[in-house]
């Protein structure tokens, strides 16, 4: 029966470093594989199809279309409901008034005669016109004064110069504005004289606008 020796330590030693050397190399060969690999996969990523580039510039506008024909008319809406009544308005010119006195009236030097009055509803708004004519009867010239009074509130005034001939030659016309009462015209002439054809006219208005 064949006699087996231990080996030497020399010998144990040199294994050792041939195993080790063909590890090594084998752990090399497959980590420089898988690098490889990683790189392939890498550039298989990079080059992959189906992505999306980046947007273009935008073209021009085209034309426009020509208009289209009219549609049809469709039927008509129901009506809509009442508005709500509006405010009512201002009163217009609800009565008017009149007076006449055709007969002459004398007219003495240096007084206030009334030729022609007329009564207005208090708290009214009026517009009043009168007008005598004035003759001399003094046979001397001279000049006659006429007043618009709203009892002794003066509301108008005017004169006339009358010529030395006795006639009728000139026509005094007044205009005011009253809240109502007496209203009266009366005229002074400097020296005799005679009115006639007087009258007034008053017309109520909704309100007076004093400017």
């Amino acid at each position: 029966m064949p006699k087996f020796t231990r080996p030497s330590p020399a010998l144990v030693v040199a294994c050792l470093a041939l195993v080790v050397a063909g590890s090594g190399g084998a752990w090399a060969a497959g980590g420089a594989h898988n690098g490889a690999r990683a790189g392939v996969t890498r550039s298989a990523t990079s080059l992959k199809p189906g992505l999306r580039g980046p947007r273009g510039l935008r073209g021009p506008r085209g034309h426009q279309g020509l208009q289209g024909r009219q549609g049809i008319q469709g039927p008509a809406g129901t009506p809509g409901a009442a508005g709500a009544p509006g405010a009512v308005g201002a009163t217009g010119p609800s009565d008017g008034y009149v007076t006449q006195v055709p007969a002459g009236t004398t007219l003495p030097a240096g007084a206030d005669t009334t030729l022609v009055q007329l009564t207005l509803p208090a708290n009214g708004a009026y517009l009043v016109t009168a007008a005598t004519e004035l003759g001399n009867t003094s046979g001397i010239a001279g000049l006659a004064t006429c007043s618009l009074l709203a009892g002794a509130t003066p509301l108008g005034a005017g004169s006339a110069n009358l010529p030395a001939l006795n006639v009728f030659a000139a026509t005094v016309t007044l205009t005011g504005a009253t809240t109502g009462g007496v209203i009266r015209l009366v005229c002074n002439p400097d020296n005799a004289a005679q009115g006639r054809n007087n009258v007034m006219t008053a017309v109520k208005v909704a309100a007076l606008h004093t400017q």
